[in-house]
């Protein structure tokens, strides 16, 4: 991978054939998490609230890593934190599918596809997309190696998965560093 770098009005990285089909596999699993839960709260009961993006999922998700992508707003108050789960959990649901899309697309397009490194242009918008996605995948993966402190993250038992949360977290530096910079 060459990181991320400005040229211009845009952010360029390249990412090897494997890189590029790493993200795309975990951007669609992040997918697939949101589209099957955003599938259970939306309820046929109500057709207005439906088209309305108003859910009627009230509890928190039971996968653990669900539950940090789509945490409770008030831990305090149960009540409160149902209406406000049913009021905005599908349409923060919906923003982070529409930017994991974002990414894998952006990795699908590139002109240089078919070549052994893989060639990607972000604008402002591309970029928003990508560092909230790669948020969102390093939360999952945090989750899944129980990683909730600096100091988890030194040992976990998956060497692998290690790798690629640290990788993630590079990628989503460097391109931080670029855009702010």
């Amino acid at each position: 991978m060459i990181a991320f770098a400005r040229h211009g009005d845009s952010i360029t990285a390249r990412f090897t054939a494997d890189e590029a089909a790493l993200i795309q596999s975990l951007t669609s699993q992040l997918i697939g998490m949101l589209v099957e839960r955003s599938d259970q709260s939306v309820g046929n009961e109500d057709p207005l609230a439906a088209q309305l993006g108003i859910g009627v999922g009230t509890s928190v998700p039971a996968d653990p890593a669900l539950a940090r992508l789509l945490p409770d707003a008030y831990r305090d108050d149960s009540e409160a934190a149902s209406d406000y789960r049913r009021f905005t959990e599908i349409g923060l649901a919906e923003r982070k599918i529409s930017n994991a899309r974002a990414v894998a697309m952006s990795l699908s397009a590139a002109p240089g596809a078919l070549r052994r490194t893989i060639p990607v242009r972000l604008d402002d918008s591309a970029v928003q997309s990508w560092l909230r996605t790669l948020t969102d995948l390093r939360l999952v993966i945090a989750q899944r190696l129980g990683i909730t402190t600096d100091e988890d993250a030194a040992s976990t038992g998956d060497e692998a998965m290690e790798m690629i949360f640290d990788w993630l977290g590079y990628l989503q530096g460097t391109l931080l560093e670029e855009w702010e910079g």
